[in-house]
């Protein structure tokens, strides 16, 4: 009878160990990327994966599905929203759609700088910016960024807006670029990343994005001979997260995600930065057409409608923008 008892304590205990080891299994955190392994988002997002992994070690398990794993950045987007995916590193292009306020940050030729956008995303501003994502059913955690966005084309060197007119140049899934490039006389195709297949098979003539992109995408492999250096936008990135997710975190936890973010996000804008001079001297190497100076008076001229139809809270925090830079 012992013998039957001790069994059934070993089973017993058995049972709990299984049980116990289930009820304190890490909690999944997914995190969708549309970019590949080797850019900023990607890179951030696994920094990210580490400051969580240091501050509460075995309590989260956090997933980095990077490529489009997870599907576009409106699809993710639309997946925080209802709590399926928890995270993500986008480009705020997209977010316009859920926070359209973002838009301001969209503007052609608003920042000068590196310094002159910190400024502004690290102030008041930023911090405005990130309270608003919250009526979307999502959390604005903290900004880094691309890089400033430049245009590449299969066809001509780019000197001045008139050496686009009817190339069809793929931008973001955003109004605010398409009327950029409308205005500018392109013709702008919206286009969630990855689109390496479509340049290389003529489907677009061009793109637009910053340095990092161009080089970690590899697109002059695609076909895109010429880059011109117009500088006009700011890339800004934001790390996102769920809702539905961060409301349910402990007070701890959630500040230990935000700590996360935030030092994940200077570790990705030193990435950008330190890397953009020799990125820009790879492409040239590789055979990269470059215009250094293009005509950025014109540029800005054709643009500037893009301004005139602003209103609202964006174009307040547009005017806010302006003094704080200038």
């Amino acid at each position: 009878m012992k013998t039957v008892l001790r069994t059934l304590a070993g089973i017993a205990c058995g049972f709990g160990v299984v049980l116990g080891g289930s009820a304190w299994a890490a909690e999944k955190v997914n995190i969708g990327i549309v970019t590949g392994p080797t850019f900023v988002h990607t890179i951030a997002a696994q920094k990210f994966k580490e400051e969580v992994d240091k501050a509460l070690p075995g309590k989260y398990d956090v997933i980095v599905h990077h490529s489009a794993a997870l599907g576009s950045e409106t699809q993710v987007l639309q997946q925080l929203q209802l709590g399926t995916v928890q995270m993500s590193v986008c480009t705020t292009g997209p977010v316009e759609a859920f926070v359209p306020e973002i838009k301001a940050l969209e503007m052609p030729f608003l920042f000068s700088s590196y310094e002159a956008s910190d400024k502004v995303l690290d102030g008041p501003i930023g911090q405005d910016l990130l309270k608003r994502f919250d009526k979307a059913g999502l959390v604005g955690m903290h900004f880094l960024d691309n890089g400033f966005r430049n245009v590449t084309n299969s066809k001509r060197p780019v000197n001045g807006p008139d050496d686009l007119k009817g190339l069809k140049i793929r931008t973001m899934e955003s109004p605010t670029h398409l009327a950029i490039w409308r205005a500018i006389g392109a013709n702008p195709t919206p286009m969630a990343w990855p689109i390496t297949t479509q340049l290389q098979q003529g489907v677009l003539d061009g793109q637009e994005n910053p340095i990092s992109v161009i080089a970690a995408g590899k697109l002059n492999e695609a076909g895109q001979k010429y880059l011109s250096i117009t500088r006009h936008v700011y890339s800004a990135l934001v790390f996102v997260g769920s809702k539905a997710f961060m409301d349910k975190l402990p007070a701890a936890d959630r500040k230990a995600f935000m700590d996360a973010a935030a030092t994940a996000s200077a570790f990705g804008r030193r990435h950008v930065r330190d890397n953009e001079a020799s990125q820009l001297a790879g492409l040239k190497a590789a055979g990269m057409e470059v215009v250094e100076n293009p005509d950025l008076a014109a540029f800005r001229a054709k643009t500037e409608s893009v301004y005139a139809a602003l209103g609202g809270d964006s174009k307040r925090i547009v005017d806010d923008i302006r003094k704080t830079v200038k």
